[in-house]
């Protein structure tokens, strides 16, 4: 059928398009988070819901590998020729599939395993938390095959195909949760929502890739490349993963609502960073100098001033702008505590917004074992400062956002010593 032959597109047009459905895509990801907090507010299920998807982070940590290993393999391949291309999008493809079924199968025998990261709950609440993370098994396979398709048009810069399949998932996914949500109240939705939306997300960009459904398999000097460049990738995006689930394992030993509360607090305090992402228009800049000290310095000076304005402003006006996105119906006795969350979180912002940078010099310094050996440190860390403030010092929900600044702190102070005197 004509409608699925999609068109190849200029990056200029491929910009437009897809900052348009940008843009759609988080305005009903923001309802839906509305949705969750009007129509059941918070308590045990939206905690073990939320956690439920962090844990699930550790195994989507190979999906996400295929935003920076295929599109530029795939790339160079098309530049050969079209025949290399074919070969290699059916590599993939069987190295998807495999993926899929092995991570999948073994998300479902290690689940009984992996909810045990929630220290603080009892067996009741680990059963519930285990009930949510197999609901969500299918977003997790279907995830896969969506990433894989999704690189394979990005490469032939179909990009409206890949980021219209975005906005469906984002769009289904709100109308699940919203309609589920107002007529049962029952939150089993949430995951099933995003199962579903995940699913209906995949048929679409599987229907638009009729060429590429073939399976291959061979194995050549590209082939072991990409391997090699999977398992480098694997590490770093896994510490990324390791990093925020650290903070919702020690929030279980919390009064319930706190997981919530925090999974609301970040998404508010990273306003900024969503909207201004730094470092995919610094990179450029950087790469034409090799990540040049002098030229770090000067991004980084002004990246830390321009920041502190959000951070003063959200800090003092939290409540009041937890109140203005989310407290309305059942959220509206927990406004409170995300703005508790929200303000003590924000004092990141600075921190986050430099790692983001420092992570892609060492990129292009080729140099990215640093940066899976500083964030697994400071994990580690974060999970001691957690420990200190919950149990030491009582702060509770406050130590808890308090030890992620600390942590950021600290990796982007260690990564800015070894860029400035180790790796000249």
């Amino acid at each position: 059928m004509k409608i699925f032959k999609p068109t190849k597109e200029t990056v200029f047009q491929g910009i437009l398009k897809s900052s348009f459905l940008n843009i759609l895509a988080r305005g009903f990801g923001y309802l839906k988070q509305v949705a969750i907090a009007v129509l059941i507010g918070f308590n045990l299920n939206t905690d073990a819901f939320f956690l439920a998807l962090s844990l699930l982070g550790l195994f989507l940590t190979f999906t996400d590998v295929f935003d920076s290993l295929g599109v530029p393999n795939l790339v160079r391949a098309r530049q050969k020729s079209i025949k290399e291309f074919q070969n290699l999008a059916g590599v993939l493809l069987t190295f998807t599939t495999l993926l899929a079924v092995i991570v999948t199968s073994l998300a479902i025998l290690l689940s009984p395993i992996v909810v045990n990261i929630a220290f603080g709950y009892n067996e009741y609440e680990k059963e519930l938390l285990r009930e949510y993370f197999l609901l969500l098994i299918p977003y997790l396979f279907f995830s896969f095959f969506f990433h894989h398709f999704g690189a394979i048009h990005r490469s032939l810069r179909h990009f409206t195909v890949y980021f219209f399949g975005e906005l469906l998932f984002s769009f289904f996914s709100f109308l699940f949760t919203f309609l589920g949500l107002l007529f049962t109240k029952n939150p089993k939705v949430l995951p099933i929502s995003i199962s579903l939306a995940q699913f209906i997300a995949t048929i679409y960009i599987f229907l638009f890739s009729k060429p590429y459904w073939e399976i291959k398999f061979y194995i050549d000097k590209t082939v072991k490349g990409m391997l090699k460049q999977f398992l480098q990738l694997l590490g770093v995006y896994s510490v990324f993963h390791i990093y925020m689930l650290v903070d919702r394992a020690f929030a279980s030993y919390l009064p319930p609502k706190s997981i919530s509360a925090l999974t609301y607090g970040w998404m508010v305090a990273m306003i900024p960073r969503g909207i201004f992402r730094f470092e995919n228009i610094v990179i450029t800049s950087l790469s034409e100098v090799n990540a040049d000290w002098n030229k770090v310095k000067f991004y980084l000076v002004r990246i830390f001033l321009f920041s502190l304005p959000f951070v003063l402003f959200i800090f003092i006006f939290a409540p009041y702008i937890v109140k203005l996105l989310f407290g309305y119906g059942a959220l509206s006795v927990d406004s409170e505590l995300t703005a508790t969350a929200t303000r003590f979180y924000v004092l990141s912002l600075p921190f986050v917004f430099i790692w983001a940078i420092f992570y892609r010099i060492f990129q292009i310094r080729d140099k990215i074992h640093w940066v899976i050996l500083i964030a697994g440190l400071t994990s580690i860390l974060n999970g001691f400062l957690d420990y200190f403030f919950i149990f030491k010092l009582n702060l509770a929900l406050k130590g808890i956002c308090v030890a992620t600044g600390v942590a950021y702190l600290i990796s982007t102070s260690f990564s800015c010593f070894l860029l400035r005197f180790l790796l000249k």
